[in-house]
């Protein structure tokens, strides 16, 4: 269940019938599937004024803005598990500056391990 601040429903064109963003994290973004990122993005860069970029751009900007993902949130969507909240807005920050800016390879996956001192 995802936690009370957050709701897939209220990102931006989440649930678009053209563009629309939540097939793309359920399944581009999926722990199985999150290496085949540059796959997505060569679309994007060849298509950059389709629906599928323009609603990528403004669901990512929205997330990092808002922040409203919990790593539980996360895990539900995509079954990636990011450990810590930061950790994930890192990552959601470097896959928009590798499609929209100029980062040049995809951010690495979660690590399936958590990180030193989680347990503490």
């Amino acid at each position: 269940m995802f936690s009370r601040k957050f709701r897939p429903s209220s990102i931006p064109h989440f649930f678009a019938e053209r563009g629309g963003v939540g097939d793309f994290i359920r399944s581009s973004l999926h722990v199985e599937f999150m290496d085949d990122v540059p796959i997505y993005k060569s679309y994007i860069t060849r298509n950059p004024k389709s629906p599928d970029a323009r609603n990528l751009r403004e669901a990512l900007e929205y997330l990092l803005r808002e922040r409203s993902a919990t790593v539980g949130d996360w895990y539900e969507l995509t079954s990636a598990n990011f450990w810590r909240d930061d950790l994930l807005y890192t990552y959601l920050q470097e896959m928009y500056d590798y499609f929209y800016g100029d980062r040049k390879e995809p951010p690495e996956s979660p690590d399936d391990t958590p990180p030193p001192g989680y347990w503490d």
